[in-house]
């Protein structure tokens, strides 16, 4: 008796335990399953793609700077407070060819092509040497009074930064992004020089971006796409995880069963739904969008705060891009009546007379002085024309302008809200 005893104890013991390792197993495959959530299809590269053309000018423009000795230094040199007309225009005529060639493709369509993470990097860093040579002929073309050139320069830039981030990862938006910075920044410092017919040709330009823009939920869908693909590689491995993140990429089955042990799957459905979430906000004037919560998973956990961030830099950027073109027609108006118009919908603007923080248009005021046109900014509040510091940009309260404010003897006031001439 008290040996069936023990081995009915026995099989007991082994039948629990045949339990718990059939338990774990299954947990072990349902924690290390593959994504189930379809990597979803990339937008369709056109016949005659400029992002390929592009992608081929990368390689010619290492040929071209292989053969300038000292371009570096060259470089410095343009870029130095007070550089010469001489020094900057040796400087980009270095680059004259890839600029032509680039003017060739500024018309056609774009659609971003798929690179491992390391070579976009590579590419990303050409793409906004490009927009500096550009800013540097600005500077350039204003030095030498060719004002239509450097709305030209301005107007390239702006077109092949929208044609480089269609259908592209947030990184490459963000690359646009800083593109249009560097080129907008010395047309803002000039528009006050303008005459009526270079005003008009900065509105259309600008005009002509508008039509083409890339918004940011649509960055935010090319993103959802490249994170969930990342993460189909992450669960693979071997030559998909290569495809997707280059140089980066580790190939060993350790590594492979590392990321498996995360739980991709969970990662993978989490990840969708965020940038479900974030898109269908990011849709609406930014100061009507609701917080979306932050991601559960260790993947996850900063995909709301980056998305959030890029949001608003993007608003930023808008904002001033319409403004510039609301200011150039206002100062056009002025120069052709020897007055101000009353509103903005005088000078025919009011395609661009949209603040993407709010949804309506800009502030526009005339005074004595002159003018002010201003977006409220991430408080909302309408401040006067009192600008935010541009350090504290996305966190201070006060209002943004498209161009500096200056004090009736052209003193340039950034902190206070002034008459623009």
């Amino acid at each position: 008796m008290a040996v069936r005893s023990r081995n009915l104890v026995f099989m007991g013991c082994l039948g629990f335990a045949f339990i718990m390792l059939m338990g774990v197993a299954v947990l072990y495959l349902i924690w290390t399953a593959p994504p189930d959530v379809p990597v979803p299809p990339a937008p369709a590269s056109p016949p005659d793609n400029a992002c390929a053309a592009y992608v081929q000018l990368i390689q010619k423009t290492a040929e071209v700077e292989s053969r300038v000795p000292g371009l570096a230094r060259m470089a410095q040199q343009a870029m130095a407070s007070g550089a010469s007309k001489d020094t900057i225009r040796r400087y980009v005529s270095v680059y004259e060819p890839i600029r032509r060639e680039i003017r060739q493709h500024l018309n056609k369509p774009s659609v971003y092509i798929d690179v491992p993470m390391t070579e976009m990097m590579r590419q990303n860093a050409v793409f906004r040497n490009w927009a500096r040579v550009e800013e540097h002929d600005i500077r350039l073309a204003f030095m030498e009074g060719d004002h239509l050139r450097a709305i030209d320069d301005l107007r390239t830039v702006l077109l092949l930064s929208e044609q480089l981030r269609h259908g592209a990862p947030l990184i490459r938006f963000l690359v646009a992004e800083a593109m249009q910075a560097i080129a907008m920044a010395p047309v803002i410092e000039q528009v006050e020089s303008l005459s009526a017919g270079e005003c008009d040709r900065l509105v259309a330009v600008i005009r002509e971006w508008e039509q083409v823009r890339v918004p940011f939920w649509q960055a935010l869908e090319n993103e959802k796409r490249y994170t969930i693909r990342m993460y189909h590689a992450m669960w693979q491995g071997g030559e998909e995880a290569k495809r997707v993140f280059g140089a980066l990429s580790r190939q060993g089955r350790a590594e492979t069963l590392g990321g498996r042990l995360i739980n991709l799957r969970r990662a993978t459905r989490e990840a969708a739904e965020l940038y479900d979430r974030m898109i269908a906000e990011a849709r609406k004037p930014l100061l009507q969008r609701q917080p979306v919560a932050p991601g559960t998973h260790l993947l996850n956990r900063d995909i709301v705060s980056l998305g959030a961030r890029d949001r608003d830099t993007s608003a930023v950027r808008t904002a001033r891009l319409r403004m510039l073109g609301c200011a150039a027609a206002v100062r056009a108006y002025r120069l052709r009546n020897g007055r101000y118009p009353t509103s903005l919908a005088e000078t025919g603007v009011s395609d661009l007379n949209s603040d993407p923080f709010t949804g309506s248009g800009f502030v526009y005021r005339v005074g004595e002085r002159g003018f002010l046109l201003y977006s409220v900014g991430f408080d909302g509040k309408d401040d006067g024309g009192k600008r935010v510091p541009e350090a504290k940009i996305m966190e201070g309260t006060g209002d943004l302008a498209p161009v500096p404010y200056r004090a009736p003897g052209g003193v340039v006031t950034p902190g206070a809200a002034r008459w623009l001439r």
